[in-house]
């Protein structure tokens, strides 16, 4: 276990360093840390099992997951919504849950062994979508803003949004829990949403008031400020557990209603919120050395059935577009515009944290390994295939623009 750490730590270090560099020539640094966790963990001999099994593991990847949800909650430039209306509002209202269900349907059609609740976890691995091993999208001068802003909003909030479908999967799926139906399972689930909601709030909006005060009178230095940021995540996500609440949601939460409560009626310090995404970073940078080994290890377990390629082709795809083209329709986006927002959708760090966390909390082995191969497939089949979306879209732009240049 040691060497793996050491090993992944440099390579971590080696990446941030040269982080500008990589930008610089198009190169995604989430890719550099997945091949070599891919190298390092059979040169090292790491027993992956033993790596996510272990109690230690799973608590360190929940708290990452609310480190993540705060941090999507809270970076999204220019309002709540990026300064768009309805655009954003489509996306989440009606493309997410339409995109879960064709998730959920398609499941069930190819996978007629698995359980519902299994194919519930399976749509919310599979649907979220995260900027971070596309970043270089959020660069691309080529893609007009209002679409990099409309897929940063996106990939900020559905994440969130999932988080408590999730976890009511999940405890569906436990036999052995204290929940002895499925009533009984979804209706502790709202309850426990509904408490983290109220913790968040309560724990967002103090946070943000407590750091106006403080700020406003020169009574903390700005980095007193910036670890207090980071504390919000873990008191939000702790006080929940504490009250039988959904943490997650309660990081979400609060990450909403700190961000809404910075943006009214001043002008925003984002260094306030410096250290908190630095930190999110490098855990998310630990999450894909790690994700860089499961794949790895899935390798050397076997190649996962032709169902479950023909399923994470069709996430990437159908699932994705069709909702989306669909819910921004009438919208005052150009054809063009819908488009690319329905194209890009890169997978990412949610999908990992989410299969890790379904690995370590399903009782069957069978299930888990195959939540396990459908979360590596798809993260990977997006590096590669948004990889390319993104230089084709930003082309086909650039080519339209040429156009009408000539044409004028």
């Amino acid at each position: 276990m040691g060497p793996f750490v050491v090993v992944g730590l440099c390579v971590g270090l080696a990446c941030l360093l040269v982080s500008r560099t990589l930008d610089a020539r198009r190169i995604s640094a989430p890719l550099i840390v997945v091949v070599a966790g891919m190298i390092v963990a059979p040169l090292t001999g790491v027993d992956l099992t033993e790596l996510i099994d272990a109690p230690a593991t799973e608590k360190v990847v929940e708290l990452v997951l609310a480190l993540l949800l705060f941090v999507d909650a809270t970076e999204v430039r220019g309002g709540l919504f990026g300064g768009e209306r309805s655009a954003p509002v489509r996306l989440l209202a009606l493309a997410l849950p339409g995109s879960m269900a064709l998730a959920l349907g398609l499941g069930a059609v190819l996978f007629t062994d698995l359980p519902l609740a299994v194919l519930a976890v399976i749509a919310c691995v599979v649907v979220p979508t995260d900027l971070s091993p596309a970043s270089i999208l959020l660069r691309d001068s080529r893609i007009p803003l209002r679409v990099r802003r409309l897929l940063n909003v996106e990939s900020g909030y559905n994440d969130g949004i999932v988080a408590p479908i999730f976890v009511i999967a999940l405890a569906l799926i436990d036999d052995e829990g204290p929940h002895e139906s499925t009533a009984e399972a979804v209706l502790h689930g709202i309850q426990a949403s509904v408490v983290a909601g109220g913790v968040g709030a309560v724990v967002g909006y103090g946070g943000a008031r407590a750091i106006r005060f403080v700020v406003d009178r020169g009574l903390a230095d700005p980095r007193g400020v910036r670890l207090a940021v980071v504390l919000l995540v873990f008191l939000s996500y702790t006080g929940a557990t504490v009250l039988s609440g959904n943490g997650f949601v309660a990081a979400f939460v609060a990450g909403i209603v700190f961000h809404a409560s910075r943006t009214v009626g001043r002008t925003v310090d984002t260094s306030e919120l410096a250290m908190v995404e630095d930190l999110a970073v490098l855990s998310s940078t630990a999450m894909w050395f790690v994700f860089g080994a499961t794949v790895s290890y899935l390798i050397g377990v076997g190649l996962p059935g032709w169902e479950i390629v023909v399923f994470v082709a069709a996430a990437l795809t159908v699932v994705r577009i069709l909702p989306t083209r669909l819910a921004l329709l009438r919208s005052d986006f150009s054809r063009r515009d819908r488009r690319a927002v329905a194209v890009l959708g890169p997978r990412g760090s949610a999908s990992i944290v989410f299969g890790l966390l379904a690995w370590n909390e399903m009782a069957d082995l069978d299930d888990a390994f195959f939540v396990l191969y459908v979360m590596a497939l798809t993260v990977l089949a997006s590096i590669l295939f948004h990889g390319v979306a993104v230089g084709r879209v930003g082309a086909g732009y650039e080519r339209a623009g040429a156009s009408a240049e000539g044409g004028s």
